[in-house]
């Protein structure tokens, strides 16, 4: 018998993502995420960084996941944690749940296991870590086999988490998208992604811009972007800051190389900058000899001879949402020895998290930069989610018994799941709308 515990992420974009699955009486566990949200209001509001806090304090603000009863009914059951990718909202609880279940490895890719460690602050991790690299599989008993399957998303090595049981394979894509010409890395695994089809009993899937039409555009899209903006400033005098996701490294790999091209030096400031192309190096996916200021003293140091020379630079900073604490909210409200011009460029290259914490911080951010007359361009970004087209497309090929779409509030999930009615399937049938804190038993 199979069940399907959705403790987190079923019922809100961005928050506490966790699934565990019960295969008769071993249990594995997927994600353990923040609150994202929660995480940008507390750290701007106290101005104190979120690691501080303990497993109680953020289960009070709704921070993580409650695995309350999921602990108390199969904490001893639990074989493996399997975390899907680098983003906080998938990984960032790891630090304060995964030792409730100290007997159970922690499996994820190089890449995310670096930044799991990253975010641990000089704390202990309690479980033993298993780096997989995309396309491999691990036992974990008789009954249950781990296969990591290479997906494309916002950051780099994210996987579909396949858990192969005697009943069929149970297939994790949280998130993903197909970008078959991506800047970094490969291509999804289509053909590891038939092999489940041939039995997939289960399919729990991202729907976060699942109301969209089409495909998602390739990253290499946004490349060309950036470079038609970039290139219309190459010869001038102005600033010109690029903020964009911190995990997002093909992005910043595009950055790095079109300043290049435009006769400027690329410069990151930022801790979470620091941190991701810390991991990126460390894996040997990526690495950079541009300068990398991640702590205060740097980036005083580093801004404050920027100021003196902005038409040789390119500064690629943090604060792309509009968060108080970010570097480019501090740049703005001139807390930095670097002092924003008029005719200064600012892109950002990302979209707004429709929260809204995150949509009052950019208004506040964007109404600021216009105030000093600065060139504002936005939405210079393609999505790392899965479109209508690709949800299809990926329906197609898994042929799944049953849909459980997550990731979205339930106006998204109601998209995913007539989606699936066109194919054929039903719902309350084999397509199920669960929310935070339900099971489903499918065998």
């Amino acid at each position: 018998m199979i069940e399907i515990w959705a403790v987190g992420g079923y019922s809100e974009i961005g928050s506490k993502n966790m699934t565990a699955v019960k295969v008769d009486d071993e249990v594995i566990i997927m994600d353990m995420g923040y609150n994202v949200e929660k995480i940008v209001n507390y750290e701007g509001r106290e101005g104190e960084e979120i690691t501080k806090l303990s497993y109680k304090q953020m289960l009070k603000m709704d921070a993580v996941p409650n695995d309350t009863q999921l602990k108390e009914e199969w904490g001893e059951k639990v074989k493996a944690i399997v975390i899907g990718h680098g983003h906080l909202d998938h990984c960032g609880a790891v630090r304060l749940l995964a030792k409730r279940y100290k007997q159970a490895p922690i499996i994820a890719t190089p890449f995310t296991l670096e930044i799991i460690n990253k975010g641990l602050e000089g704390k202990k991790l309690y479980n033993k870590t298993i780096a997989l690299n995309p396309s491999s599989k691990y036992k974990i008993s008789n009954k249950i086999t781990i296969e990591l399957i290479n997906m494309t998303h916002s950051t780099l090595q994210t996987v579909a988490i396949a858990i192969h049981t005697p009943y069929g394979a149970v297939l994790y894509t949280n998130d993903f998208k197909l970008d078959n010409t991506p800047v970094l890395g490969k291509k999804p695994d289509y053909e590891a992604l038939k092999k489940v089809g041939e039995n997939c009993i289960a399919q729990i899937s991202d729907c976060t811009t699942v109301d969209k039409g089409g495909h998602t555009p390739s990253e290499t899209l946004a490349k060309e972007m950036l470079k038609d903006i970039l290139l219309r400033y190459q010869n001038r005098d102005n600033g010109i800051i690029v903020t964009t996701f911190s995990s997002h490294i093909p992005r910043l790999s595009s950055l790095l190389k079109l300043a290049e091209q435009i006769g400027r030096e690329p410069v990151f400031i930022g801790r979470s900058l620091f941190n991701y192309l810390e991991a990126a190096k460390n894996t040997n996916l990526f690495s950079t000899n541009a300068k990398i200021a991640g702590f205060v003293r740097q980036r005083i140091k580093l801004l404050s001879q920027i100021n003196k020379n902005r038409e040789k630079y390119m500064i690629i900073c943090t604060g792309n949402q509009g968060e108080p604490n970010a570097i480019l909210s501090r740049i703005v409200n001139d807390e930095t020895p670097y002092r924003m011009q008029d005719d200064d460029v600012v892109i950002f290259s990302c979209k707004v998290i429709p929260t809204p914490t995150s949509v009052a911080n950019r208004e506040i951010l964007e109404r600021k930069l216009k105030g000093k007359n600065i060139r504002i361009f936005k939405d210079v970004h393609v999505s790392g989610h899965a479109s209508k087209a690709d949800h299809r497309e990926l329906l197609q090929i898994l042929k799944p018994k049953h849909f459980i779409p997550t990731h979205g509030g339930m106006d998204k999930l109601v998209v995913a799941a007539e989606i699936a009615r066109t194919m054929g399937y039903q719902l309350n049938e084999n397509v199920h709308l669960l929310q935070d804190g339900k099971k489903l038993v499918i065998q």
